[in-house]
């Protein structure tokens, strides 16, 4: 063979497995999903027969009198103001001070990262340790400083265990999001750092009035992504709680997971593609704003 017929033969073979997952597991998987949407399974006759809206009316009506359908809504959509309102701030700061070079600054910024490479079952169960009712360190630390009266069984609690999991995932969340934007604030100019410096002006200014506007662009990425998550988080609230006592902590996605668990095919793909829709709009929306009100810098 040629060179270049043996360079287009290395190009097909290097392409053919992730496109073909593409359209396996993303193409294939998404319009199938969308075609039972409007379907109704018959299992005993081994066929599927046309149900219109069938589906979808079932989920307007379960938002009514499905208390888990309700709660999975309200808990996903709590993670906007989780992700947005306390993780992205905090990922914004733990940022900008590792920037600034602080005493060990690079230990910081592995210890930060260390929990987004590690797999989400080792985490899972390495935060139930730290809690857990029996031999935890945060109920010892609670009763050895007197306060046994605030221990408590903080995953099998229906009011604690999905703010239990809004914790781990600040936790873990906070590295992801420290690369990114380290990333953008390594690239501002250092001119522009050092006339700020020259000028006198304190690091909560730098970080308000010169960091922030001109990483706005990052930021908003990082929102967006955050806000993304609200309709697709189910691992961490399976695996910390189990959807917490009578499904305290469900989410969307889990909600979805346990129709398919219970055969509930159509229905699971209905509310998959409804609140997928939603979300859709709902980011867009975020991602609008978020544009226009941040400034247009360019360096």
């Amino acid at each position: 063979m040629s060179v270049t017929t043996k360079r287009r033969w290395f190009i097909f073979l290097m392409l053919v497995v992730p496109v073909s997952h593409l359209l396996v597991f993303f193409v294939y998987i998404n319009i199938n999903t969308i075609i039972m949407c409007f379907q109704k399974l018959n299992f005993f006759e081994n066929k599927a027969e046309f149900a219109g809206l069938h589906n979808f009316e079932e989920i307007i009506r379960n938002l009514k009198r499905d208390p888990l359908l309700g709660k999975a809504v309200i808990n996903s959509l709590l993670f906007i103001p989780v992700t947005n309102g306390i993780l992205l701030p905090l990922s914004i700061v733990s940022a900008y001070i590792l920037y600034k070079k602080v005493f060990l600054h690079k230990v910081y910024r592995a210890v930060f990262f260390f929990p987004s490479i590690l797999s989400i079952v080792v985490m899972t169960m390495v935060f139930s340790f730290m809690f857990d009712s029996t031999f935890g360190v945060f109920n010892d630390l609670l009763k050895a400083v007197g306060l046994s009266e605030w221990q408590r069984t903080w995953f099998g609690d229906s009011h604690t265990a999905m703010p239990m999991v809004f914790v781990y995932c600040i936790w873990t969340g906070i590295g992801f999001n420290v690369i990114l934007l380290s990333g953008a604030i390594s690239r501002l100019p250092g001119e522009v750092i050092e006339y700020g410096q020259l000028e006198g002006i304190s690091m909560a200014k730098e970080l308000w009035q010169v960091v922030i506007p001109m990483i706005w662009p990052t930021i908003t990425t990082v929102f967006v992504l955050g806000s993304t998550s609200a309709f697709t988080i189910f691992l961490q609230p399976q695996l910390l709680t189990g959807g917490g006592p009578n499904g305290s902590s469900y989410t969307i996605a889990l909600y979805v997971l346990e129709q398919v668990k219970s055969s509930q095919y159509e229905y699971a793909a209905a509310v998959g593609v409804f609140f997928s829709a939603i979300g859709i709009a709902v980011v867009m929306a975020f991602k609008t704003i978020m544009e226009k009100l941040g400034p247009t810098v360019e360096y």
